[in-house]
């Protein structure tokens, strides 16, 4: 079995909406076979629709055979991810993770 590179994408907003959710669902669909994941990093303030918008690309993805994860949260969006327990649905890489 072949293994594919992981595609990133990164968020270059402060504020994640479910309209700039729906833009990296389109874009990891578009690029790649492999695992995506989603930089955040400027991401500070987040909505929870944007937020179950990722989860339900995740299932999207792992239906594909592919899977998805989240790096760098921080401030409202951090505190967002955290509060609304997100972690088992919409996973952090190990190296970003809290």
């Amino acid at each position: 079995m072949r293994a594919f590179e992981q595609v990133t994408i990164t968020c270059d907003c402060d504020r994640l909406s479910y309209g700039e959710a729906c833009e990296i669902a389109a874009r990891a669909a578009a690029r790649g076979r492999g695992p995506v994941r989603v930089e955040l990093e400027r991401v500070v303030e987040t909505t929870t629709a944007a937020l179950a918008r990722l989860i339900a690309l995740r299932q999207e993805l792992l239906r594909s055979g592919r899977d998805l994860r989240i790096a760098g949260l921080s401030g409202r969006a951090e505190h967002l991810y955290q509060i609304s327990n997100m972690a088992a649905l919409l996973p952090r890489d190990a190296d970003t993770a809290a």
